[in-house]
């Protein structure tokens, strides 16, 4: 089954690439420049695969205008999520993100029972209430006393949202355009939204040295695991895949009580992931 050997793949990479986000976001000063950097690496990164591996020989545009539609609208949704990506993660630690992010799966999986005529099943059901119980505990993790700011947690919703439309529609995106192809143009075309209307130069240049080696490290983390995404869509069901690659979320927990030293309320954090987990094993049980 290749689509199983892409999906496990991007799992390590997309666990990488939240911790890491983490670290360099929670200094930043000027997020959305950060963004904007970030998605410049990622351009970047896109071509630089693209010619490495020769894709580039084989690209080739759709001339139906839907793939264009599913495509742009697939821009708009990633650019909405990259411009509060790096605020979210400076507001809120990597194992509540990672937790908060399933509400992605949760919003692409529904999604795709309307855009796919997929079946709603009991299992379904189970697994998206058990996704929304693990983000009400990672919500509440300090009690009564200390709670996840409700701006903060906001935000993380909102772009999780985002990021879940997206994913929803990358599978049409994967089909109608080449994934080589695909992963170019969405990361080219949401530069200009994530940089509208203006930024400053000088907040761009801070970014850019702050982040330095990191960031651009970080894109090319990104940029790789989405690109095995793609092909494992291209040659999968995204009610399998997204699942699959949505379990780097317990991963990315543990690495962030491990190395970023987040053991505040750890138990907590560990159950929440464990029952989001859980949420998305129901999700895609009826499909293997």
């Amino acid at each position: 089954m290749t689509w199983l050997f892409w999906a496990t793949s991007s799992i390590l990479f997309f666990s990488a690439l939240i911790l890491l986000q983490r670290t360099l976001s929670i200094d930043s000063k000027y997020p959305r420049a950060m963004a904007v950097v970030f998605n410049f690496w990622g351009i970047l990164f896109a071509l630089l695969i693209s010619f490495a591996t020769g894709a580039y020989r084989n690209i080739s545009f759709p001339s139906e205008p839907v793939a264009w539609i599913f495509m742009f609208t697939a821009v708009i949704m990633y650019s909405l999520f990259e411009r509060g990506r790096f605020l979210a993660s400076k507001l809120l630690e990597a194992s509540v993100t990672a937790t908060i992010s399933n509400i992605s799966l949760v919003v692409a999986f529904v999604g795709s029972i309307f855009l796919y005529s997929e079946a709603l099943t009991f299992g379904k059901i189970v697994g998206t209430a058990l996704i929304l119980l693990a983000l009400v505990l990672v919500a509440t993790a300090g009690g009564i006393h200390k709670k996840v700011p409700l701006k903060s947690l906001g935000i993380g919703v909102i772009i999780s949202v985002f990021l879940g439309l997206a994913w929803m529609l990358d599978k049409k995106g994967a089909l109608f355009f080449s994934p080589d192809l695909y992963n170019i143009l969405v990361w080219l075309l949401p530069l200009f939204f994530v940089y509208f209307p203006y930024i400053k130069n000088s907040e761009l240049k801070y970014e850019a040295l702050r982040g330095s080696w990191k960031l651009i490290l970080l894109a090319g983390i990104n940029v790789t695991g989405y690109l095995l995404q793609l092909k494992a869509l291209e040659t999968g069901d995204a009610t399998r895949i997204i699942p699959i690659v949505q379990t780097s979320t317990l991963i990315t927990v543990l690495m962030g009580i491990l190395f970023l030293k987040e053991r505040e309320h750890v138990w907590r954090k560990i159950i929440s992931s464990i029952i989001a987990l859980a949420g998305v094993f129901f999700l895609v049980a009826n499909t293997f």
